[in-house]
């Protein structure tokens, strides 16, 4: 009787545990503050005009670095080559070959990357430093909403694009030599995911030991979170964006964001679903 009333115990805990796991709209906040930038370097060929086609000078270079290094603003900095750019775009396309073949490593500018301390601070390092005698362009971006607070994200099927209809998936097969194909897009040729494979979605997940809490974002709260990583608010992300259907998107927290990997497993391939990743937590 004793290891029956432990076995209905334990039963009724689980059921418990299950129940106490609910879809939440996305939290409050904290928004992130600071945020990231890229300061391009001039080369040769350069189609910014106020590199007038001509490379960076050595002197430029060491003035640039100095300006940054004095100004308030920045965090920390660091350069970067024109080869350790190339490694860390292949490195990130090491799955998609065609778009890594689309550059050479001359195709890819010298740079200066770091941190900013505040958002108030992207307006007037733009000012400065987009003047400066050696540089093409200047990008920033703020830190991720989700970044911290969430393992795991799922993004699902948008609506259809009325700018890009893709109708039935490319006919490209080509491969290179020892790389594989691509895996296919499992949004091609359909709409956004509907109610059911929403709550397929959900029932997978709450089948699942050590989820602490899932989130569902909105495309309202998506071009939101949008709006915040993109600084300036001239640029062609936010122009892309605004004609364009977000996707709706679940992002979970584990108890152990080691864990991550079992809820990718899980949740690929299921049917209007679009991409599963695992996110860096620090």
């Amino acid at each position: 009787m004793a290891v029956l009333l432990l076995g209905v115990a334990g039963t009724a805990g689980w059921y418990a545990y299950q129940n106490s796991v609910r879809v939440l709209p996305p939290p409050d906040g904290p928004w992130p503050e600071g945020g990231t930038f890229t300061v391009s370097l001039c080369k040769d060929d350069d189609v910014y005009e106020q590199c007038r086609k001509r490379a960076v000078t050595p002197e430029q270079r060491r003035s640039i670095e100095e300006r940054l290094r004095a100004m308030p603003e920045v965090a920390e900095m660091e350069f970067e080559s024109q080869e350790t750019a190339w490694a860390k775009l292949v490195d990130q396309f090491a799955d998609d070959w065609r778009m890594a073949s689309i550059f050479e490593v001359d195709d890819l500018p010298e740079s200066f990357k770091g941190r900013l301390h505040r958002r108030a601070d992207f307006e007037s390092f733009g000012t400065i430093m987009g003047g400066t005698p050696g540089v093409s362009n200047i990008a920033a971006f703020g830190y991720h909403f989700w970044e911290g607070k969430v393992d795991v994200s799922i993004v699902l099927c948008p609506p259809e694009d009325p700018e890009d209809p893709k109708g039935a998936e490319s006919d490209e097969t080509e491969e290179k030599p020892g790389e594989t194909k691509e895996e296919p897009d499992p949004c091609a040729g359909r709409g956004a995911a509907t109610a059911e494979e929403k709550k397929a979605v959900e029932a997978g997940l709450m089948a699942l030991e050590g989820i602490e809490h899932v989130y569902f974002e909105n495309a309202a709260h998506a071009r939101r979170v949008l709006e915040h990583l993109v600084v300036s608010r001239d640029s062609f992300l936010i122009g892309f964006a605004a004609a364009r259907p977000l996707p709706e998107s679940y992002f979970v927290k584990l108890a152990d964001p080691g864990a991550a990997r079992a809820v990718v497993d899980v949740v690929k391939g299921m049917p209007g679903v679009g991409e599963v990743e695992p996110l860096d937590v620090d």
